[in-house]
């Protein structure tokens, strides 16, 4: 049996956005261990066969000594496992992994781009500058293969990486099995707008708060709900106080971490993203899976899952006059919330369903 080694920030998101894929990997013939930083959720993960092995993972910093360090550990970890592959998540582990797996003897690496970041987003010309040629100084290496979530960022590497085509993939690493995503029927009440994701300026909170605000001088008619972490540790994160704050305008909710997302979608009408960037957001993946319109942003990742007028609505990013418009256009016509919603499960069907990433993802393990 063959291994392969998942080199992922974070426990909980290897179990939002990865498990299903590895449970289909695992299938096909492989022993799968994740390299993580671990918390609460090992044990869950370790029922699924999967071993974890611990490594403190440095968010948000440059430090070259805490790379080193990182490497050092990895570098332990590669041998003592010594894996036929591994396959790094996210752009830290990318530069981290493939040093570590090169230097250690590992034949092969995958290298998943998950998004680019705030990074990218921001306006910090020297710090893109470093990524990118850490990027190419990481990705050059022989036996190492990227994949990549949508058309920009398959551009992006060709021209700015210099990733030769025979070296660059599409592969969502993700996807949706709609054998578990039943197609919900709308609720009666008010209309109910999900924002599922974690609470940063970069996922356009700020705009859709203020075009709440607009929408609600119009009418009382709808809710706002809030699901996701509070991520302290990224540099576009919002406070838990503002956050709190937000509830006193009579159309909020902030639920936290929903581990449900089938019960929160029953009460759902609109799932809503106004991102400045995204590599493939799964939680419009999953509500298109459960029959619901989208409102989301003209930007890398999210114009991959929404066809305008079609499933959903498109916006300018960081346009809160627009992003009004098409709530209140989604909240006065349930016609277009309905024939949105079926489009957007038939989208899944025909692009995103899980078994075609996994037979993809597996023909590029074994023919590499």
């Amino acid at each position: 049996m063959k291994k392969v080694i998942y080199f992922i920030s974070e426990d909980w998101a290897f179990l939002n956005h990865r498990i299903e894929i590895a449970k289909k990997i695992q299938k096909k013939g492989y022993k799968i261990t994740l390299v993580t930083n671990v918390t609460h959720y090992k044990k869950l993960i370790e029922k699924k066969n999967i071993d974890v092995v611990h490594i403190k993972i440095e968010r948000g910093s440059l430090n070259f000594r805490k790379s080193f360090r990182t490497i050092f550990k990895l570098i332990k970890i590669f041998k003592k496992v010594n894996p036929d592959i591994v396959h790094n998540f996210g752009l830290r582990q990318i530069v981290h992994g493939n040093i570590s797996a090169k230097i250690a003897g590992v034949k092969k690496t995958f290298n998943s781009i998950i998004g680019l970041g705030s990074v990218f987003i921001s306006g910090n010309l020297l710090l893109k500058f470093l990524i990118i040629n850490l990027l190419r100084l990481t990705l050059i290496f022989k036996n190492s293969k990227v994949l990549v979530q949508n058309k920009d960022d398959y551009i992006f590497f060709r021209k700015k990486i210099w990733i030769k085509k025979s070296k660059l993939h599409f592969n969502t690493t993700s996807g949706i099995d709609l054998k578990k995503y039943n197609c919900l029927k709308e609720p009666k009440g008010k209309i109910i707008f999900l924002f599922a994701s974690r609470i940063l300026k970069d996922k356009g909170i700020l705009e859709l708060i203020d075009a709440s605000i607009k929408l609600r001088k119009i009418s009382k008619k709808f809710e706002l709900l809030i699901a996701g972490k509070i991520d302290t540790e990224n540099p576009s994160s919002i406070s838990y106080d503002k956050v709190k704050s937000w509830e006193a305008l009579g159309f909020f909710k902030y639920l936290g971490h929903v581990d449900n997302m089938h019960e929160l979608y029953k009460k759902t009408h609109v799932a809503i993203l106004p991102s400045y960037r995204e590599g493939l957001p799964k939680g419009l993946l999953e509500a298109s899976a459960f029959g619901k319109p989208i409102i989301t942003t003209d930007v890398t990742g999210c114009r991959d899952v929404v066809v305008n007028g079609k499933n959903g609505i498109l916006v300018k990013p960081k346009n809160s006059d627009e992003l009004f418009f098409a709530m209140k256009k989604m909240l006065e016509n349930k016609k277009i919330r309905l024939a949105m919603g079926k489009e957007g499960r038939n989208l899944i069907k025909k692009n995103f369903h899980i078994d075609n990433t996994v037979n993809d993802l597996n023909k590029l393990y074994k023919n590499f």
